[in-house]
């Protein structure tokens, strides 16, 4: 039991230790942003958009309805 308490507690010490060289190691490999890149011209083109119809708004219904356990699945209000 305590071994594997051991082992877990020095697995957690190596990942804390290596962490700041880990991440060091990703920003030396980073693509630096250089100042000297223009940027492409973008061609814009215009989209046409189709208009969306209204949905239909639901059945009201006007009275109220008490829940019947033998009711089950058929429509409340008709």
């Amino acid at each position: 039991m305590r071994t594997g308490i051991t082992v877990f507690a020095a697995a957690i010490a190596v990942s804390l230790a290596a962490t700041p060289f880990v991440m060091g190691a990703g920003k030396a490999l980073a693509t630096q942003d250089s100042a000297s890149a223009a940027p492409a011209p973008v061609t814009v083109i215009p989209v046409e958009v189709a208009p969306v119809s209204v949905a239909p708004q639901p059945e009201a219904c006007a009275r109220k309805v008490r829940v019947v356990y033998t009711g089950y699945g058929q429509p409340a209000c008709r």
